[in-house]
């Protein structure tokens, strides 16, 4: 019951704020939909199922009852606004639901009956990729001084294609070393490796240079291989709402700023921020591109392309398309409503682009059970851990924040990463188990 009354919870907070009587039926529909969701997660852990619904909550949910103000819709922060129909917000509301519901009707969590494999990947092999993988990924980012620098004096065009993929390596490996340490009773040795490969990674992807969700992608999982991946939907809920009003906002100075952003920190107003969420404007996006798109054709698969290309490198294919977020983003710009059109999309956005509400209908479909295949493909162990998972749930929010197209990349390496080195120890284990007998 506890996901339960957090989101009942949170929504009655937020339900005497509403504008008008119109939010509270724009959002009723989400809303019953998360609920329904949650229902079915019955496990008292941690799930990705948990992720999932509470990211669409406070996106379709919470977000549009803070944000919508009569025809505008934005927070305090915004340099200029559009004034919207009603029609716009049902039609936006309506493609983040079609999108979301065939959800509903895959399981979002791990088959904890299962058993669970033990396959020992071996430690000293596992450190040496890891300190590869961040010497790696240091030179593709540029060097030492650019790695240590932050956001804002960072060159993107100075990033490497498979700085993604170094970066995977080093987020699964040192994954791999803190499930290690848990079981290992040399605790002093699995203690000091633990600490070298958790500097390794706090060089390469800290609070001073790095955006938030990809903090979150080569943490998360590092902290519950730590816990064992069984961690509380009660203390997933408190952390959550934790990190909504007080981590993100945060992370949201110093991924900018660096160390000199931390004299801003005290500003930061957490019982503010539980009645206006700052930096979720996924929804605003959403009733934008229905704006957008009231004047421009259908797409016809340019967008589903631009998300499903994302690996092939622009210098290859100049004219590869964009994806939705940037042609969105680039009017909100244009019209000086934003300061970048790098801006959130919503993977239901792109299909409307391409193919109108039958688009979106479909593309739920297959996105349901695109996560549904993941989920089951992950249910190899090491060190007695599933830690397939911790991958998914840490990529989600930014994954359904968006654009997928542009967040895919890291993502993408830490599964296959993880996926082949399952499959590699599944074969040397079995090849191993044949001599033996043989032998026998």
């Amino acid at each position: 019951m506890t996901r339960l009354w957090t989101v009942v919870g949170l929504y009655l907070l937020n339900l005497p704020l509403a504008d008008s009587a119109f939010v509270i039926v724009l959002t009723l529909p989400m809303f019953a939909m998360v609920v329904g969701g949650m229902l079915r997660l019955r496990s008292p852990f941690f799930q990705i199922g948990d992720v999932f619904w509470f990211c669409l909550f406070i996106y379709f949910v919470i977000s549009p009852l803070q944000r919508i103000h009569g025809d505008y819709i934005g927070g305090s922060t915004a340099i200029t606004a559009y004034a919207y129909e009603q029609a716009e917000y049902v039609l936006a509301m309506l493609v983040v639901v079609i999108f979301a519901f065939p959800f509903l009707f895959v399981p979002l969590q791990s088959n904890e009956a299962s058993a669970v494999t033990d396959q020992r990947p071996n430690i000293p092999a596992v450190l040496v990729v890891n300190v590869a993988a961040f010497m790696l990924f240091a030179m593709s980012e540029g060097g030492f001084e650019r790695l240590l620098s932050s956001r804002l004096q960072q060159d993107a065009s100075q990033g490497f294609i498979a700085s993604p993929l170094f970066l995977a390596v080093q987020s699964a490996t040192a994954c791999l070393v803190a499930g290690y340490s848990r079981q290992s009773k040399q605790r002093l040795t699995s203690a000091f490796l633990l600490v070298a490969v958790l500097v390794l990674l706090a060089l390469a992807r800290n609070p001073f240079n790095a955006p938030r969700f990809i903090l979150l992608a080569v943490w998360l999982p590092v902290l519950l291989a730590l816990a064992g991946g069984r961690i509380s939907a009660a203390k997933f809920y408190v952390c959550g709402l934790l990190a909504l009003t007080v981590l993100f906002p945060v992370l949201n100075v110093t991924t900018r700023l660096g160390l000199g952003g931390l004299q801003d920190v005290s500003q930061i107003s957490i019982v503010g921020n539980i009645f206006d969420i700052p930096s979720v404007d996924v929804f605003d996006m959403a009733v934008h591109c229905i704006r957008y798109m009231s004047t421009h054709d259908f797409m016809w698969g340019e967008k589903l392309a631009a998300v499903l290309l994302f690996f092939v490198p622009r210098s290859i294919w100049p004219g590869k398309p964009i994806v939705g977020g940037l042609d969105v983003g680039g009017d909100l710009f244009a019209a000086g409503m934003y300061g970048t059109p790098n801006l959130s999309f919503f993977l239901g956005c792109d299909f409307y682009m391409d193919f109108g509400l039958a688009g979106v209908a479909v593309g739920g479909i297959v996105s349901a059970f695109a996560l549904r295949a993941m989920i089951r493909s992950g249910q190899d162990g090491f060190f007695g851990i599933r830690m397939m998972p911790f991958f998914i749930a840490a990529s989600l929010p930014i994954l359904l924040r968006g654009p997928v197209g542009a967040v895919l990349p890291l993502f993408v390496c830490q599964f296959l990463v993880m996926k082949l080195l399952a499959v590699w120890l599944r074969q040397s284990a079995a090849q191993t188990n044949a001599v033996q007998g043989q032998r026998a």
